[in-house]
């Protein structure tokens, strides 16, 4: 198999999709066979060592008739490469990768074996080290770049196999927009600095960014909370003026302590309300890190007496719940809050699921 522009593979797919719609997706997770038996569990065909993926997802629009209309749907194919842990052992499955026969890139041998899978959109890696496999995952990267348009990278990393993951070959693409960008090591098995931080906010566009790090940095001011939708769970390193100046349409934070009604709840609320702030946003979470049950019924007494001022009008029937109008225009936004976990969300959304449920 040729992976050039000129093989019959290249050819069929620049003829059967539309390149603009092109996404490409790493993720870095290592699947342990002793802990799941994924090959027995139902649409799950990822060989059980994969701990790289490199995935091509295709869009094509077609136009389908329907009810005598003519609707625009959207056929989406995902082509799979998976790198597998190294092995010396053969068993049944995903023993020693041997290439099925020989595969070349642009002409020249693929460094690592390759064959294909049961399923002919998926192909199967053997892997030899950490650092080659991951030469190997950026030459595949380059190769796919230079013949395709990527409308958006997506990275998921929830292992902990890469000591140097910010130095890795990933963020040279820092320049192009990231679909996802989902940091969750296990066990929490990576720290970030602050240098590291400050690139993530303010040298990526992310529309999706979900972060688990560990990190030791004092608030760091300046960060740019421009995704459409944003995951922290761990927040040590936030200041709280930048998530008040953010542009997001989702907000979810975990707080490592209890919720401050005066400095973290008034201030969204105030914030949202005057209209010169969180103007994109639809939902919005915080959530304390605090275990501990104590004082949850005292804080959000507390908080709904200090709102009160706002002009904030109770629910009718649950006392945990408020609604408050937006000075600027005729928005309302629905308050949650039980003294642990705080919520502003678009009255009309919860309109909308409350017919939907009748």
């Amino acid at each position: 198999m040729d992976l050039s522009m000129t093989s019959r593979p290249v050819k069929r797919f620049l003829s059967a999709y539309k390149t603009h719609a092109i996404q490409l997706s790493w993720e870095f997770s290592y699947v342990d066979r002793r802990s799941k038996p994924n090959r027995f569990v139902k649409d799950i065909t990822r060989p059980q060592r994969t701990y790289m993926t490199l995935t091509l997802t295709f869009g094509n629009d077609k136009e389908e008739e329907e009810e005598e209309e003519y609707e625009k749907k959207e056929e989406v194919e995902n082509f799979h490469f998976y790198i597998l842990k190294h092995t010396d052992i053969e068993d049944p499955y995903d023993g020693v990768v041997k290439q099925d026969y020989v595969r070349t890139i642009n002409g020249v041998k693929a460094s690592l074996a390759m064959r294909k899978r049961k399923n002919p959109v998926e192909f199967e890696i053997g892997g030899e080290s950490t650092a080659t496999d991951l030469k190997f995952l950026e030459s595949l990267t380059e190769h796919f770049k230079s013949i395709f348009y990527i409308d958006a990278y997506n990275v998921i990393h929830t292992g902990s196999f890469i000591s140097d993951f910010f130095q890795s070959f990933i963020w040279n693409y820092r320049g192009n927009k990231f679909g996802k960008l989902h940091i969750d090591p296990y066990m929490r098995g990576m720290k970030c600095n602050e240098d590291q931080m400050k690139m993530i906010f303010n040298e990526v566009e992310v529309d999706d960014l979900y972060l688990k790090l560990r990190s030791n940095c004092e608030p760091i001011h300046g960060l740019n909370l421009n995704s459409r939708k944003l995951t922290l769970k761990n927040s040590k390193f936030l200041s709280f003026d930048d998530v008040l100046d953010a542009k997001c349409e989702e907000i979810e934070i975990t707080f490592p302590h209890r919720l401050n009604a005066d400095d973290h709840l008034v201030k969204t609320v105030s914030a949202w309300k005057t209209g010169e702030k969180l103007k994109n946003l639809k939902r919005l979470k915080f959530e304390s890190g605090d275990w501990n049950g104590e004082g949850h019924e005292e804080d959000k007494t507390a908080f709904f007496e200090k709102v009160r001022s706002l002009g904030i009008i109770r629910h009718e029937s649950i006392e945990n719940k408020g609604y408050v109008d937006r000075d600027t225009d005729e928005a309302v936004a629905l308050l949650e809050y039980d003294g642990k976990e705080f919520k502003i969300s678009d009255d009309s959304d919860e309109e909308d699921e409350s017919e939907d449920d009748e």
